[in-house]
């Protein structure tokens, strides 16, 4: 699954292949008990985001809203995060929910919407069997793609910055996570590294003390996150949009996300 720009146990077997993968960073299973969305508290939060092309100036956007809430999935605990995206100078409304199990952060469904022009997405995570359903527009059929993965992942193409601020960041922590690329329905193993602490503006008059946290996907652009344990938990978000997504580093765009 692309970004959106416009969220087992691990086994010996799994400890033995990060062994072996030598000075690289390890690679994270869903079910890691480090990783853990326990602490999660519902919240509301927005920020503003610009977009400036590269040379340019940073210009205003639009407003994007997220919440996080306790729900319930088949009967099991869960939490569901809705965000929802207004452009500034565009009739365009985007809404995105992500449902998902606190405890070990796997996804449940996911479901995007695109008011312009009638994209559509729905995803369902059983462990390692992923179902995705895409309406490109109002005029297109929808489509549907099945796989079954090795291994369960994780939503990051969805939940993002949430997902980032469960894992087990200090000083020098990097990692690999599992993440769905539903282009190519296949696992994409997003970087993830950090790259210090600061404080930040919070919104007006207030400040926080993040994590600040590099996201490296091979194909999509590197996401830099300002993170907290605490609730709102994304503080502020910088992603690198390339002009192709084909592991390119020329940058089309960069959007910068802060609190309001």
């Amino acid at each position: 699954m692309r970004p959106l720009a416009t969220g087992i146990r691990i086994s010996a077997m799994l400890l033995l292949a990060a062994t072996a993968r030598g000075n690289e960073a390890p690679r994270i299973a869903v079910g890691d008990p480090a990783v853990t969305g326990g602490g999660l508290r519902a919240y509301t939060n927005a920020w503003k985001f610009t977009q400036q092309k590269p040379g340019g100036p940073a210009v205003e956007a639009g407003l994007w809203s997220d919440a996080l809430e306790t729900t319930t999935y088949e009967g099991r605990p869960a939490m569901k995060r809705i965000q929802s995206v207004q452009y500034a100078k565009k009739d365009i409304r985007i809404r995105i929910v992500d449902v998902f199990d606190p405890a070990t952060m796997e996804p449940y469904t996911f479901d995007y919407s695109r008011s312009s022009d009638g994209n559509e997405r729905h995803v369902e995570f059983r462990h390692g069997r992923v179902t995705y359903r895409h309406t490109e527009n109002r005029e297109s059929k929808p489509e549907e793609a099945a796989v079954t993965l090795d291994r369960p992942v994780f939503n990051f193409y969805g939940l993002y910055g949430v997902l980032v601020s469960t894992l087990p960041l200090r000083e020098g922590y990097s990692a690999e996570i599992p993440a769905l690329d539903t282009d190519r329905m296949a696992i994409d193993w997003v970087p993830v590294r950090v790259v210090g602490r600061e404080t930040i503006a919070a919104g007006p008059g207030r400040t926080a003390d993040t994590w600040v946290v590099e996201t490296t996907p091979k194909l999509y652009g590197k996401m830099t996150w300002w993170v907290t344990k605490s609730a709102p938990y994304v503080i502020k978000a910088v992603l690198e949009i390339p002009k192709k997504e084909d592991g390119s580093k020329d940058v089309a765009a960069i959007i910068t996300y802060t609190m309001v």
